[in-house]
């Protein structure tokens, strides 16, 4: 009798389990973004985010806690319970850059966050102000090493993207390149075009307007191929320049210990959102290349240029040891 009663007791349970298993989401979803709104971050997020709400069944709510180099949002994804319903998006900066420059910090970015999905991908252009007299990669590089320091290139802080990406070219072409940290990316383009600097490598979106008013030049780009919207505009490798293939990304991340189920699902529901015409179209408005894939595959690409960063960051002067 009590094994015929255990036995009905484990059929009785059997549906529940499995019913709580496919639950998810039973209640909204939070994506926290680690920059603020109108940033490049924020506006992948918001395209794809009514497009998810509908693949999950559930409110999607964007919520923008910048400050502190992605600090801010991480801590508040990992104060919840890892169950995926705080999840967080970043760009490449804050997950791959940031950790190497302050790993002295409370949430440790690499070890306490997974990836769950790319949402965009955008590579640099090398600007220039249009009266400079450089016209090609070969000019500035001339104009670097024929007066050494001269050349001065803006950046959009210490630590940033731009910065590094600056000293990458430098340890390539074997030039010296004063840099000069401004507040922020749209204040860096608006000093070369003011004149206050020489040059500037930022993405797309940034460095638009200021290419459309005529007072700054595109001279290459750091992509693995030609930008389609921008066909006479070469790679850094066309330009004679190897090993400057890199890009701006930003992607969603999860806790480490939210169920792979549940990465799963958020994976195809943002894989969706990406089919779509709506979705693509301001992506590609704001000169980003729509991403996807498996979070597998988007967690090599992190900790691959985590890897590549990391060794950029210990030579470049004033950023470790903080």
């Amino acid at each position: 009798m009590h094994r015929l009663l255990a036995a009905l007791a484990c059929l009785c349970l059997a549906p529940t389990a499995t019913l709580a298993a496919g639950a998810y989401p039973d209640h909204s979803i939070t994506i926290v973004v680690s920059s603020p709104a109108g940033s490049t971050p924020d506006t992948g997020t918001r395209a794809i985010a009514q497009s998810m709400a509908r693949s999950l069944g559930q409110p999607v709510v964007v919520e923008n806690r910048p400050g502190a180099n992605g600090q801010i949002a991480a801590q508040e994804v990992l104060k919840n319970p890892p169950d995926g319903y705080t999840i967080l998006v970043a760009a490449g900066s804050t997950m791959a850059i940031n950790p190497h420059i302050y790993p002295h910090q409370a949430v440790d970015i690499l070890k306490d966050l997974t990836a769950v999905g790319k949402i965009y991908s955008t590579d640099f252009f090398l600007i220039v102000r249009s009266n400079s007299g450089i016209n090609t990669m070969a000019d500035l590089v001339a104009k670097a090493k024929q007066k050494p320091g001269a050349l001065v290139a803006a950046n959009s802080g210490p630590g940033s993207a731009a910065q590094l990406a600056t000293e990458v070219l430098k340890e390539k072409t074997g030039t010296d390149i004063y840099q000069v940290p401004f507040n922020g990316s749209p204040a860096a383009a608006l000093g070369v075009a003011a004149g206050n600097a020489d040059m500037l490598i930022e993405t797309q979106a940034v460095t638009e307007p200021f290419v459309a008013s005529g007072k700054v030049r595109r001279l290459a780009t750091t992509g693995s191929e030609r930008n389609p919207a921008y066909p006479d505009v070469p790679t850094m490798a066309q330009a004679g320049i190897a090993g400057m293939e890199i890009s701006s990304w930003a992607g969603i991340f999860a806790r480490t210990q939210v169920p792979k189920d549940r990465i799963d699902r958020i994976n195809a529901a943002m894989n969706q959102a990406l089919t779509e015409p709506e979705v693509r179209k301001v992506l590609q408005g704001a000169g980003l290349a729509p991403g996807g894939g498996t979070s597998a595959a988007f967690q090599e690409e992190w900790q691959a240029q985590s890897r590549l960063w990391a060794e950029v960051v210990a030579r470049t002067p004033g950023l470790t040891n903080r």
